[in-house]
C-alpha cells in the first residue's frame, strides 16, 4: 500500500508541473503583479506548460518507443542524460521568450533558474543519480524564499505547504528505493539555491 501511495506521490508532483506551479505561485504570491492583466497573465502560463509540461511528457514514450530509455522511470542515471538534454531545450526557449517580453522579472528569472537545475542535472547525471523530483520541489521552495526575501511578502502557509510537500516527495522516493538519502537532500539543495540565486541575485 505505501509503495502504491508513493507512485501516486511522484506522479501528481512530477517534477515537470514544477515550473507550472512556480510561475502560478508568482502569480497568487506577488503583490507587484496585478499590474499584468489576466489575458497576459494566461498567455505566460500557456506558454510555460506547453515548454516545460507538454513538450517533454510527449517525448518520453518516443525515447521509450526508440529504446533511448529502458523505462519510464528512468532507474538508471545514464538513461536520464538524452531526455534531460531534449528538456532543456523548450525550457531555455521559455526564458528566452519570456525574457524580451515587457513583463516583470522574476518569472523570466525563475525560468531561467528551472532551466539552470536541468541543465546542472543533466551534468550531474553523467556520473550520478541526483533526485530530479527532489530538484523541482527545491525549485519551487526557492522560488517562494526569493519572493519573500525581495517583497516581504506574507508567503509562510505556502512556505509551509511546498515544506510538507517536501517532505512527502522525499518519502515517497526512498520508499520507492528510487534514491539514496543523499541523493534526495542534493537534489533539494541543488534546486533552492539555483533557483532563488537566480531570482534574487541576477
Amino acid at each position: 500500500m505505501q509503495r502504491v501511495i508513493a507512485h501516486i506521490v511522484s506522479g501528481l508532483l512530477h517534477p515537470l508541473i514544477m515550473p507550472s506551479l512556480g510561475v502560478l505561485f508568482i502569480f497568487f504570491t506577488s503583490s507587484h503583479i496585478i499590474l499584468l492583466p489576466y489575458e497576459a497573465q494566461r498567455i505566460i502560463l500557456i506558454i510555460v506548460a506547453i515548454n516545460t509540461l507538454v513538450l517533454p511528457m510527449l517525448m518520453i514514450p518516443l525515447f521509450y518507443r526508440f529504446g533511448i530509455i529502458k523505462s519510464i522511470q528512468m532507474k538508471n542515471h545514464r538513461e536520464r542524460i538524452i531526455p534531460l538534454a531534449f528538456t532543456l531545450i523548450p525550457y531555455i526557449f521559455s526564458y528566452y521568450f519570456l525574457n524580451r517580453l515587457p513583463i516583470v522579472s522574476e518569472i523570466s528569472l525563475f525560468m531561467l533558474g528551472a532551466a539552470l537545475t536541468v541543465f546542472f542535472t543533466l551534468i550531474i547525471s553523467i556520473w550520478w543519480k541526483i533526485s530530479v523530483h527532489m530538484v523541482g520541489v527545491g525549485g519551487l521552495f526557492g522560488l517562494l524564499y526569493a519572493l519573500t526575501f525581495l517583497f516581504q511578502a506574507n508567503n509562510i502557509w505556502v512556505i509551509l505547504v511546498v515544506i510538507a510537500a517536501t517532505g512527502i516527495v522525499a518519502w515517497a522516493r526512498l520508499t520507492l528505493n528510487a534514491h539514496k538519502p543523499s541523493q534526495v537532500y542534493a537534489g533539494f539543495i541543488l534546486g533552492a539555491v539555483v533557483v532563488s540565486a537566480m531570482v534574487v541575485l541576477v
